[in-house]
């Protein structure tokens, strides 16, 4: 039996749909989910199942755990970047993202989780788009997390698993297959493809990822009947600075779609 959202008030607002939400990758521009989050929180609106994908999965699965959010912020403060990549970035080890992640899970499943939750990974092998949603959740996500050349691949039964974001990055079909009939998404990144001038090969290499995701939103969009779209383009996506502003944007973002979220839930 799952557990009682230890982080949402007793008399949340009764809504007569089911209510997904999907969480886009976007690198660190990922903290802005927290302040999405911290919007609904206020509204007492609670979410029946949440998908992400990378940095969405991270934060979608504290907050399916019962993580609080203060708590979130203050962990993301304390993160520091050669907890997670190597000097020279290319290649770091994804087990890294693991161990964050598991400062606040403690080894959780997925079934120990209080809301239900699946993130969206890549198997490298077959080209396949994985949904994982059982097992290790911390293992989960660094797969989710696993940008190809700068992190290592997760093996898991069988597969060999890189970030979601190659094929479904706002994985809001993913709410649909779980139950949802209504889908509340949020795109990190809704100005990306723009490129950069930049040679250096991490800005190259990340130019690129954010051009092929471009084409991934599709299914995103098509499942969602609002997104969310925070104002994240003057943040860098590898940054561990400005996590407070970037916060108050997603709950900026959020509370202007909050009278037509409101109207779609039928909520007065």
């Amino acid at each position: 039996m799952r557990k009682k959202h230890s982080y949402l008030s007793y008399d949340n607002v009764k809504l007569k749909y089911k209510l997904g939400l999907a969480l886009s990758g976007g690198g660190t521009r990922g903290f802005a989910h927290i302040g999405v989050l911290k919007a609904f929180n206020e509204e007492r609106i609670a979410f029946d199942c949440v998908a992400g994908t990378s940095i969405g999965s991270l934060i979608g699965s504290l907050y399916c755990a019962g993580v609080g959010l203060d708590v979130m912020i203050r962990e993301a403060e304390l993160v520091q970047k050669r907890e997670l990549v190597r000097r020279f970035w290319l290649n770091s080890d994804s087990s890294n993202i693991a161990r964050v992640v598991n400062r606040l899970l403690v080894d959780k499943t997925f079934d120990e989780l209080s809301i239900p939750f699946a993130a969206v990974a890549v198997d490298i092998a077959s080209g396949n788009e994985a949904v994982l949603n059982s097992g290790n959740v911390a293992k989960a996500v660094s797969a989710s997390c696993a940008v190809p050349a700068l992190f290592t691949p997760v093996e898991s039964d069988g597969k060999l698993l890189v970030d979601g974001g190659l094929l479904n990055n706002m994985p809001a079909d993913v709410c649909r297959a779980m139950g949802a009939e209504k889908v509340i998404g949020v795109d990190l990144n809704h100005s990306r493809g723009s490129g950069t001038r930049s040679k250096k090969l991490t800005d190259i290499l990340i130019a690129t990822w954010m051009i092929t995701t471009k084409s991934t939103m599709y299914k995103g969009e098509q499942n969602s009947d609002i997104v969310i779209e925070p104002e994240l383009s003057n943040f860098s996506r590898a940054s561990l600075d400005n996590i407070d502003e970037m916060v108050e944007e997603g709950y900026r973002a959020a509370k202007e779609k909050m009278p037509e979220i409101k109207k779609l839930l039928g909520i007065k």
